[in-house]
Order: C-alpha cells, then sequence, then structure tokens
C-alpha cells in the first residue's frame, strides 16, 4: 500500500463501471498506484475493520478525494461512513492556512440525486456525458492545483520501455495456426486493444510447442521481459519457478512458500520495475488451486496494468463471462491439430524433395505430435 495516494474515489457500486473507467484513465496519465479505486486494494480493506481503513484514506491518506454523487451514493451506509470522513476533512481544510489545501475535495456527478452535505450552491461536474479521458483531464488539473509540482516531475521523468507500435518480427516453425500467431503479434504492441489471449485446444493439438515459440518470439526483444510457467511440470514446483523467473529479471521467491504465495512475490516484484512484460501459462487445466490466483488476482490487476501481457494456454481456460477483466480479454483462439497438408506446406520450405505421402505417414506416426513434427519437417540441424 503506499503511504499516500494523489487521487481516491468513494463511490457507490451501482456507478462501478463508469468510475472504474475515469479511475483507469487518471492512473495512466500520474502513475501506478498513485489512485485509490477499492476493488483494486481489496486484499488491504478487507477485514473487520474495513471502514476506519477506509475513513482514513479519504481523510488523510490522499491529495485529492473524488466524491462520486449520486442518489445510490447518499443512502448507502459505506458511502455514508466514507463521507463522514470527507466532510470531517472539508471543514479542516476550510481553515487551512495554505489555501491550496481547501481543493482536496472534488465532488463530480456520476448518477440522479443529491447526497446530504454537498450543497445547493456547489458546483458539482457532471462527467456522465463527457469521456473518460476528458474525466480524468478534469480530475488532474484538480490535483495539480494541489500538487503544482507533479508536472515539472512528469516532464522531466525519462521514458521507460515500451511495447512496440508494430509487431516485431516473429518466426514460426510450425505449420498453420494462423489465428493464435496473428493474435500474438497483435498482443506485443503498444495500442492493442486487449491484453490477455486464451488459447484453447485439445490434447496434440500443438498448445505447448506453440507457448515455447512465443517465449522464444521474444526473448530476443529487448525492454521486454518474459516467463513461461507449464502447470503440467509443477510436480517439480522449484525447477519450473526458476525457469519461470529466469528471464523475468526478478528473484526466485522462498520454495518454502505455496504456488500461489510465490506467484504473488513475483507479480509485486514486477509491479515494482512495471516494464513491458509477457508472462505465458501453459497446461492451464492442471493449475489447481493456482487457478484462483490467475483468476481472481492476476488477471484482476491487468485492468491496469498497462505494461503487462498475458498467455493462458490449455484444455481449458479462464471464462471471462461476466467478469471484471472481460475488458481486457481477447476472445479465445481455438487449436485445431494442423492437417498433413499444411504441414506439407511447411516441410516444403525446408525440404523441397518432399512428397505429401511421406508428410501424411509423418503424421499419422507422430500422432499429430506439433513440437514432434516440427523437428521431423522443420530445418535440418
Amino acid at each position: 500500500m503506499p503511504a499516500r495516494f494523489l487521487v481516491a474515489f468513494s463511490l457507490a457500486g451501482e456507478q462501478r463501471e463508469l468510475v472504474r473507467a475515469i479511475a483507469e484513465a487518471v492512473e495512466n496519465q500520474l502513475g501506478r498506484r498513485s489512485v485509490f479505486f477499492d476493488e483494486w486494494f481489496e486484499h488491504y480493506i478487507a477485514g473487520d475493520d474495513a471502514d476506519l481503513k477506509l475513513q482514513e484514506i479519504y481523510g488523510r491518506r490522499c491529495e485529492l478525494a473524488v466524491v462520486c454523487v449520486s442518489e445510490r451514493y447518499g443512502s448507502k451506509p459505506w458511502t455514508q461512513a466514507e463521507h463522514r470522513a470527507i466532510r470531517a476533512r472539508n471543514m479542516k481544510c476550510s481553515t487551512a492556512a495554505e489555501k491550496r489545501e481547501r481543493d482536496a475535495i472534488l465532488p463530480i456527478r456520476v448518477g440522479d440525486g443529491e447526497v446530504e452535505g454537498i450543497l445547493f450552491n456547489a458546483i458539482v461536474p457532471d462527467v456522465r456525458g463527457r469521456s473518460a479521458a476528458a474525466s480524468a483531464d478534469l480530475i488532474i488539473a484538480r490535483v495539480h492545483l494541489l500538487r503544482p509540482d507533479l508536472a515539472a516531475v512528469a516532464a522531466g521523468a525519462p521514458p521507460g520501455p515500451a511495447w512496440p507500435a508494430t509487431p516485431p518480427p516473429l518466426s514460426w516453425p510450425m505449420a498453420n495456426h494462423s489465428g493464435a500467431r496473428e493474435a500474438f503479434a497483435q498482443l506485443l504492441t503498444s495500442d492493442v486493444l486487449w491484453r490477455l489471449l486464451r488459447i484453447r485446444g485439445g490434447s496434440e493439438t500443438g498448445k505447448s510447442h506453440i507457448t515455447r515459440q512465443m517465449l522464444a518470439n521474444v526473448l530476443p526483444i529487448a525492454g521486454i521481459a518474459c516467463g513461461r510457467f507449464d502447470f503440467k511440470g509443477s510436480t517439480d514446483m522449484d525447477r519450473e519457478v526458476r525457469a519461470f523467473v529466469q528471464n523475468l529479471g526478478v528473484t526466485a521467491p522462498p520454495s518454502t512458500a505455496r504456488l500461489h504465495e510465490r506467484f504473488d512475490q513475483i507479480l509485486d516484484a514486477l509491479r515494482q520495475r512495471a516494464q513491458p512484460t509477457l508472462l505465458v501459462f501453459d497446461t492451464y487445466e492442471m493449475a489447481g488451486e493456482a487457478q484462483e490466483w490467475v483468476e481472481k488476482s492476476l488477471l484482476q490487476s491487468m485492468i491496469r496494468e498497462t505494461w503487462l501481457r498475458v498467455v493462458i494456454a490449455g484444455q481449458q481456460v479462464p471464462d471471462a463471462t461476466g467478469s471484471v477483466w472481460a475488458a481486457v480479454a481477447c476472445p479465445s483462439v481455438q487449436l485445431e491439430p494442423p492437417p498433413p497438408a499444411d504441414w506439407y506446406d511447411y516441410g516444403k520450405r525446408h525440404r523441397p524433395n518432399l512428397e505429401l505421402a511421406q508428410v501424411e505417414t509423418a503424421c499419422y506416426l507422430a500422432r499429430g505430435k506439433a513440437s514432434l513434427l516440427a523437428q521431423m519437417l522443420g530445418p535440418a540441424t
């Protein structure tokens, strides 16, 4: 938890979707962990004293408290508790020697209805008809009244590593699977509208082969960290975790911790750096208790961790229906075993004298296993 936030949003759940988009836009400009939005810090506020923690955040631990005005905000016990702390802060700020402190509370209208304590003569900007970016600009301009130094700091900050604007050149020693390959190329770009790629397929459809090639494609790209974790190999968890972190640039967690606890430590270390990172998870149907960490921790964090890209492959993949992370997920890609004709086209690039009948025999003997066929029909070593 940051010691202090630049902006903290106080809202009723009915307006969560609208406010979340604004909060994300604000954080994209002010920086990671500069914004408090309750669902992003559920791990901290959970427990019996949640009301006290929330009152502390809105009352003392933020530069700007944004009150999201609606009828539901004024009628709920939780938001009433938050607003009591904000009103107390408002009373204290009204007599502050530093005039800027009097601007530390900003009401914005996100729904119909009034809130007790916000008077008729208060100007409450209505953001319902504005874009998230325009609403964020309003809030950030208010933050700069409180903290004029922020603009100078941002202007002088050197740009860090970023995702490329266009897909980098990629090598695919495999037949077909063009849908997954094209989606992966988009995933590696800065302007992609989604950041989670799910690849689903039955046994021997080439899922593991393609995820290994994803890792091989990204490792040479400067400025992008990458790790691949195969849940099929988690019987030797220590070795799999060491392989996972070796190209992520973070320290392997202690072997005494459970798998989801190790993942938490790795993700926290990556958050501290906040540089372009690709995480690839294979054989997801064997993730066991780690599935809960993936879907409730990793994927939810992706809503605002714009530096992060994730690939999940398996016979089963997380279902986005009704999830809070659905907006960052690409429609899942279904893999089918490439037919012999596709392997023949692939093999002809490396063996001009290859015949289709030979490839059909190879596919039969290899039982369609993509990694084996790639060795048999790919470049001679």
